[in-house]
């Protein structure tokens, strides 16, 4: 990693001036740390940063290698997240900004980039960023928060971003968190008719309108060159290494590319929610992907679509804030079952058929639909998630960790809080009210969803000749055979009732 090198101070703004010792000297300049906010529009920190000095504002972007080796870790939407960060940093330098993007974590980096900017213009007179809810980001937050204090002596300040509410400010009025989604939603909808809440997602309508405009021009005044801190391309070589071990085409990236996402979601919101369950046709908004990484906000998804508080799709972004709130307040449900009386459920965990559902070899069409298109695309239907999560848990009895793991390994929009909550909602193991013998017959829910097999055809090309009347219990087809198709793994109506006496059982031996 190079950061340092000098350059001669250039500036007919005077930005960067020569002091009587001759050693440069820096007008007050503000460094915004991204994270999961790769966005300029609507991004409140560096907007703060950008008002207070007058522009002088610059990017860092730090790979932490903790992160990197987790067990979870996928290589296809790594390479999404880099393309997204080479999209950030050519949208900052047209606006006559920089984003310096480094290949450690955040206390070596920082270390290196001081050294040199203490060598050189001088260290910046504030740092921000913007908060992030997962245990790991929290402990890293606060960790950092005290570093730059005192090794750099900079004010640093922490702004909301990627919820429309954070997790302190949807609680009970003893200040508990809420634990049924239900309760949680009708005080989220309460609070965010709050005027000052209403003003943050109007404020968004500003981001929207940059993001409208085709038009591109210098708005900062501050670049690393200016700082005397030499660019090297680190994302380049990291996108050519982690290529080599992609599997799923990779979509355009970018907070450009997300709101056209959204323009074109726009058209088809009103159908959210008549049509958001038939996997067959494109009835959701597949923004995740961009939420994730901050390409864009649900705020600003608020701000463009205007939704009521009936609204199917309000309703769904409520979701996800939820699950942030549990993972804030229960940071044990990473690792854990929220419920502890389904702490020590005892699964069988057969190997072999893990295999098979993650091949999407099961005999069940509408799951192995579902497996396949995440095998071929890297996202997966909403409503094919929650049939395969459940026919993982109840119909193989494989715990819903390893599916969490799977999914996290191989999903584009892999994000824990919603991830790890999805998967405890299928599981009955979450904080859910209904209970554990809510379980999903996967060919009742194909036929109900996918009545025509359209989706079923398009992603198990075995099954192209299959008529619509078997499509989804292909082993009845008189001609079956010659599908080329497996049989089911297993009897539904069996593994079903062999669930119930499961979870029973674990929830027996907890009372005891």
């Amino acid at each position: 990693m190079r950061v340092g090198g000098r350059e001669e101070a250039f500036d007919p703004a005077a930005i960067v001036t020569r002091g009587q010792s001759g050693a440069k000297v820096i007008a007050p300049w503000a460094l915004h740390w991204f994270r999961r906010d790769l966005r300029v529009a609507g991004n409140a920190a560096l907007q703060s940063s950008f008002k207070k000095y007058q522009g002088r504002v610059v990017g860092v972007f730090c790979f932490d290698g903790k992160f990197l080796s987790r067990d979870d870790f996928s290589h296809d939407r790594f390479q999404f997240f880099i393309h997204s960060l080479q999209a950030l940093r050519e949208e900052l330098r047209s606006l006559g900004s920089d984003l310096l993007i480094l290949d450690q974590g955040p206390e070596a980096s920082f270390s290196v980039l001081g050294g040199s900017l203490k060598a050189s213009g001088g260290l910046p007179a504030s740092v921000t960023f913007s908060r992030d809810y997962e245990p790991f980001a929290r402990d890293r937050d606060a960790r950092m928060g005290k570093w730059f204090q005192d090794q750099w002596g900079v004010t640093v300040e922490s702004f909301r971003d990627h919820l429309v509410l954070e997790p302190h400010e949807v609680t009970k009025p003893d200040g508990s968190a809420y634990q049924v989604f239900g309760a949680y939603k009708k005080r989220w909808l309460q609070v965010f008719q709050d005027p000052v809440i209403q003003q943050r997602v109007s404020a968004k309508a500003t981001g929207l309108t940059y993001l409208r405009s085709k038009k591109v021009e210098p708005i900062f005044s501050l670049t690393w060159k200016d700082l005397g801190v030499e660019l090297e391309d680190q994302c380049q070589a990291m996108a050519e290494k982690n290529q080599r071990k992609v599997s799923v085409p990779i979509p355009e990236a970018g907070s450009k590319v997300a709101y056209e996402k959204l323009k074109g979601f726009s058209s088809r919101h009103m159908k959210y929610a008549q049509n958001r369950d038939i996997p067959g046709v494109l009835g959701t908004s597949q923004l995740s992907i961009y939420f994730k990484n901050g390409s864009l906000t649900t705020s600003q998804a608020i701000a463009d679509l205007a939704p009521g508080p009936s609204d199917t799709f309000l309703s769904e972004l409520i979701w996800r804030e939820f699950y942030y709130s549990i993972l804030f307040h229960f940071p044990s449900v990473e690792a854990d079952a929220f419920l502890a009386k389904f702490r020590k459920i005892p699964w069988v965990n057969r190997p072999d058929w893990f295999q098979s559902w993650k091949d999407g070899r099961t005999g069940y069409p509408i799951v192995d639909a579902g497996m396949r298109q995440l095998l071929k695309t890297g996202w997966m239907h909403n409503r094919v998630r929650m049939i395969v999560a459940s026919f993982l848990t109840k119909d193989l009895h494989i715990d819903y960790r390893w599916g969490e793991r799977y999914f996290m390994e191989k999903l584009l929009d892999g994000d824990l809080a919603p991830n790890n909550g999805g998967w405890q909602w299928a599981a009955s193991t979450g904080c859910d009210p209904q209970p554990y013998f809510r379980i999903f017959n996967p060919t009742l829910q194909g036929k109900r969803f996918d009545p025509e097999g359209d989706y079923v055809r398009r992603w198990i090309p075995e099954l192209s000749s299959c008529p619509t009347k078997w499509i989804h219990e292909p082993a009845k087809a008189p001609d079956f055979s010659s599908f080329g198709y497996p049989l089911p793994v297993c009897d539904h109506s069996i593994q079903s009732r062999q669930a119930l006496a499961m979870y029973s059982r674990a929830a027996e031996g907890a009372k005891q």
